[in-house]
């Protein structure tokens, strides 16, 4: 057995109770402490996981700073996440943060410079590349199976914000806790499977963002609220090989619970993956004449993913080679600069460049 890894979490919200789960899952962590503003959620999962009353904290630089957290997990809001990359990095202590890197580009510029002087044992939770599907995906494309990619088709639709939902004013819809909406949420992980996927760099974007529903009822006293930031985003990319994307994210998709979902059209055939099956790809080719195309579907072992939780603990160990295929802080920066080129693009109603990094 490998020796024992002690993780302190940060956030105990409903994503950050499935990130609990999959730590429970690996030999050897064991959840030590955790930080949270909700008392009532500190008292639940403190008990549940034996967390002494101590080692509960209010305040996540107090998590970081204890001796005895080997590794942090951090699930929070995005206004967060700069001061907890930098609180970590500034101890070097490893961490295992969520997705998008920052709020914005220049606190992901902060964070970049503070990472490089002193590199810390650190993920970021692109999730989607963890899938077996997604994994045998972007195998598939790199052993050339796909030839050339010509273009490209990515979608990430939700319907909980649609207007029939009657969903409140949340803090995913605050621009200043999250800097987007819809686009820097799921978005984010359009862009990041998208060069992922096909070893492709993006250097031009043209974008269009909207507000669907322009207010929600406040939590506590039911008045309205305006939003400031998208819930429907759709962009263009031209990737610097020449290839062509087409980008579409909502939260107002009705019939779409959690519909993530790529199809790489290529010289040889065209390739679809999606979260609606996780464990298949369909695989479109041209008969031996040409005349007809066979559509097959592949089906992939569950262990064709990646487990980031097992990489984590591994990394505080520091018992092998990190593995480069998860997304490290230069992904998040990467990301964050495309995100940034999305707004830019869309403001200015115009194809706009990638900026150099």
């Amino acid at each position: 057995m490998s020796r024992q890894v002690n993780v302190g979490v940060i956030g105990l919200g409903g994503m950050a109770r499935f990130h609990i789960e999959q730590l429970e899952k690996v030999e050897g962590v064991r959840i030590v402490a955790l930080c949270d503003v909700s008392e009532e959620a500190m008292a639940e999962v403190g008990a549940r996981l034996n967390v002494s009353e101590e080692r509960r904290y209010r305040e996540a630089g107090a998590l970081i700073a204890d001796a005895g957290v080997e590794g942090v997990v951090a699930v929070t809001p995005n206004d967060s996440h700069a001061a907890i990359l930098l609180g970590c990095i500034a101890a070097g202590k490893p961490l295992f943060a969520e997705k998008p890197l920052t709020r914005t580009l220049d606190e992901a510029r902060e964070v970049l410079e503070a990472y490089r002087s002193s590199p810390i044992p650190l993920l970021i939770n692109f999730s989607y590349r963890n899938g077996p599907a997604f994994q045998a995906a972007r195998k598939f494309v790199a052993e050339g199976k796909l030839g050339r990619i010509n273009h490209l088709f990515v979608q990430y639709l939700q319907d909980w914000g649609s207007t029939v939902k009657n969903t409140p004013f949340l803090w995913r819809f605050d621009e200043a806790v999250t800097g987007t909406g819809t686009l820097g949420d799921l978005g984010s992980h359009m862009i990041d499977v998208a060069e992922y996927l096909t070893g492709g760099r993006m250097a031009e974007l043209q974008a269009m963002l909207t507000t669907i529903v322009p207010e929600r009822a406040d939590l506590r006293s039911g008045e309205p609220v305006p939003v400031r930031v998208d819930d429907f985003a759709c962009f263009n990319a031209r990737f610097a090989d020449g290839a062509v994307g087409v980008f579409q994210t909502s939260r107002n998709a009705l019939g779409s619970g959690n519909q993530h979902e790529v199809a790489l059209y290529g010289e040889k055939g065209t390739l679809r993956v999606s979260t609606l099956n996780d464990r298949e790809l369909v695989w479109t080719y041209p008969t031996e004449d040409g005349r007809e195309t066979v559509t097959e579907t592949i089906d992939v072992a569950g262990n064709e993913g990646l487990n980031p939780w097992a990489e984590f603990a591994a990394r505080i160990r520091g018992d092998r080679p990190a593995n480069p295929l998860f997304a490290g802080l230069e992904d998040g920066y990467r990301n964050q600069l495309l995100l940034e080129t999305v707004v830019r693009a869309n403001a200015a109603r115009a194809a706009v460049a990638v900026e150099a990094e």
